[in-house]
């Protein structure tokens, strides 16, 4: 069964409904032939997306096979400046994480994803609550499609099956995304329908009762294609290691693309993702007994009921539209609004047991539940100039933000069922009567609007500039049941200014200088908001492009600041006993991160990467110890050639280097450490050509192992 050849259009379109639908039950993807033959472009559509039509062919390949020969990387990204720039053309440390890297180490959440980039480490605090970290300074500036966004509870479990790529610029990106910290912004672009019919659906299971499936369908609602498509559809259920832990994510995604005319394109979508856990656990074990002597507990123990949960539900619906004027100019809006809810029930043990019965733990819980929502419109109009007889790149943008999240919160209950012995604790404790409290609100209000530019200037051969700055309007508003304060920024004025000088025709120096400001709720003594805090980034670097593009590498040394950070003011409380802080300057981060990504010889794809940084805060002392001061990542794939070619192995090493935390014992405060260590990933699969006409059957994933 090499293919199907159509007798007419609608046999055509009847064998078509018919392999989606085996397809979507079999594990089997059916793509047509020419969506087999191209590349996808950096927008995720295939490049032979301009050729409107049904193919004469279907070819029928293996779950799993690829469009083209395996990339690990893109030719262009815009995530640092809205301009259309190579990863060797930006002034900054960028790593981009491919459908082909996200799918060969099956990274199928966000924080998967961001935990396996380089330079990107993660705090756990519970099984829910996860901050990113970059450079020494925690990560709030996502952006999806290129409009930021705040990042909401429960983001870190968002599926990646909707994403066709993340792109990842560390240091200070204040250009594009306004507030935030000097550390890393991260761009979540989305997946696109194609012109040409396309189906996949896998499914999967793991350790711990781990069962996934996803159907991903990509079709043209017209004829000629200028209509179009993309459906994906996931449906996970998993417990996990800690004792009563379990998940469910139901999450769908749909986006429809049509050509208004040879030059416009409109393109609307909706996603939904549901994630619904239960046992999940709430701060962690005690690490010692009432004694001083250390536990020493199984990775499975947990001290959750097992009526706690932390629901969190998100949807974004969004409308762009596109459209070429003549000169190659590009003018682009879109607009996105997202709605988050999250629904909280914990519970856990305070103190240190007895080393003998135990007891002695003190049961406490919490309830809240948070609704928020925010709209996003972002405009640019970009395209290339000439000006004394060279061609040089501008874009203009404007983009607003409103986000209005509401928290209602029991505060800390402390019931007085007995904590029963730590040894025999099962998790059957009666869960307090919650609504018969009553509920704080914490309502928060923030408004954000931008103009901002950025050109790059071709000044020699060699050397182009990029310039930029964005103008910045940001109004912060909350209210509790206390306190009521609002902070208001008008024309905050950021710089952007890099330079890319080209050594030979692989290789480029760079150097650049970024900043950030990100207001802050703290107050002083005299109860008056803190100043924002001012993020600067400058940044030396050197970067490659090899084989035509397909592989790239970079090395950038960096030094990050960090002013007005607020500190704990000792002994000052606030009238309504809350803490009061003080502005100080002074805490820095520098570095060194390398970079690796792409296919280094023929069939060998890698992504590699590694990051040292050295943060200190005004005092001089070790800036947020519990992250690792220094990381290593590597991660490649080899397919076989000749008579071998179906055969494909690979595997990677996530290594990291030691932490530290302060921790309270019954001996008084100590310092805990974490050591070193390393996971290591490695598997197989076996793939037939696309063009073999027969059905091809990966065998195993590649899989994480310790």
């Amino acid at each position: 069964m090499p293919y199907f050849t159509r007798p007419s259009q609608r046999g055509v379109r009847r064998r078509a409904r018919l392999l989606c639908a085996v397809s979507a039950f079999s594990g089997i993807a059916f793509l047509p032939q020419a969506a087999v033959a191209q590349s996808p472009t950096s927008d995720g559509r295939a490049a032979n997306d301009e050729q409107p039509g049904w193919r004469d062919e279907i070819i029928v390949v293996g779950q799993g096979e690829r469009q083209s020969p395996s990339i690990y990387t893109v030719p262009v990204v815009t995530a640092a400046t809205r301009l259309p720039l190579t990863l060797r053309e930006t002034p900054q440390a960028v790593t981009v994480m491919t459908r082909e890297n996200l799918d060969d180490q099956q990274l199928n959440s966000v924080q998967n994803a961001l935990e396996a980039t380089a330079g990107l480490s993660s705090r756990t605090l519970d099984s829910e609550r996860v901050t990113f970290y970059a450079r020494g300074f925690a990560i709030d500036s996502f952006q999806y499609d290129g409009i930021p966004t705040a990042f909401v509870s429960g983001a870190s479990f968002l599926d990646t099956a909707f994403f066709e790529r993340f792109e990842v610029v560390r240091g200070a990106t204040g250009l594009l995304t306004g507030t935030g910290n000097p550390s890393a912004s991260i761009n979540l672009v989305r997946k696109r329908p194609g012109r040409q019919f396309a189906a996949s659906a896998t499914l999967s299971a793991g350790s711990w009762d781990n069962f996934r499936g996803m159907a991903d369908i990509s079709a043209p609602l017209s004829r000629d294609g200028h209509v179009r498509a993309r459906l994906v559809g996931i449906l996970q259920d998993r417990e996990g290691h800690v004792d009563r832990y379990r998940q469910a994510k139901r999450s769908v995604y749909g986006i429809v693309e049509a050509d208004l005319g040879p030059r416009t394109l409109i393109s609307i979508g909706y996603d939904h993702q549901a994630i619904r856990p239960e046992g999940t656990t709430w701060s962690g074990m005690p690490l010692w007994f009432s004694d001083g002597t250390p536990t020493r507990w199984s990775r499975s123990k947990s001290m959750t009921a097992d009526w706690s949960r932390w629901d969190n539900t998100l949807d974004s619906a969004f409308l762009t539209l596109e459209h070429q004027f003549a000169g190659q100019w590009v003018a682009r809006a879109a607009v996105m609004h997202q709605r988050s809810s999250s629904d909280a029930r914990l519970f856990s043990g305070l103190g240190y047991p007895d080393r003998v019965t135990g007891e002695g733990l003190q049961p406490f819980a919490l309830a809240s539940y948070t609704r928020s929502r925010q709209n996003s419109i972002d405009a640019t109009l970009s395209g290339p100039v000439s000006l004394l007889g060279r061609k040089h790149d501008l874009v203009f943008g404007v983009m607003a933000n409103r986000r209005v999240a509401n928290e209602f919160s029991s505060g800390f209950v402390l019931p007085s069922t007995p904590f029963e012995s730590i040894f025999d604790w099962t998790g059957a404790y009666p869960e307090p009567d919650f609504d018969a409290r009553p509920f704080s609100r914490t309502r928060t209000v923030t408004r954000q609007g931008a103009f901002y530019g950025a050109a790059k200037l071709d000044i020699v051969d060699r050397l182009k500039v990029i310039v930029g700055t964005r103008l910045t309007f940001y109004d912060l508003e909350q209210q509790t049941a206390l306190t009521s304060f609002e902070f208001s920024k008008s024309g905050r004025i950021t710089p952007y200014a890099g330079a890319v000088l080209d050594l030979d025709s692989h290789h480029s120096a760079y150097v650049s200088y970024t900043e950030i400001f990100n207001p802050q709720t703290n107050r002083d003594r005299d109860e008056r908001m803190l100043a924002p805090t001012n993020g600067r980034n400058v940044e030396f670097g050197v970067k490659g492009s090899y084989f035509g593009g397909r592989a790239s590498a970079s090395i950038a040394v960096f030094k990050s600041w960090l002013d007005n950070v607020g500190q704990i003011d000792p002994g000052q409380l606030l009238p309504d006993g809350t803490q009061a802080y003080f502005a100080a300057n002074g805490t820095t981060s520098r570095g060194v991160e390398i970079d690796l990504q792409g296919e280094i010889l023929p069939g060998w794809n890698t992504y590699a990467g590694f990051a040292h940084f050295v943060a200190e805060n005004a005092d001089g002392g070790r800036l947020n110890a519990e992250l690792p001061r220094t990381s290593g990542r590597i991660f490649s794939t080899y397919r076989f050639a000749g008579p071998l070619r179906a055969v494909t192995v690979g595997g990677g090493v996530n290594w990291r280097s030691a932490s530290f935390e302060s921790a309270a014992s019954p001996m008084g405060p100590v310092r805990t450490r974490q050591v070193p260590y390393a996971l290591v990933s490695c598997g197989s699969a076996w793939k037939r050509d696309p063009g073999s006409g027969v059905i091809g059957v990966e065998k195993g994933p590649l899989i994480p192992v310790v």
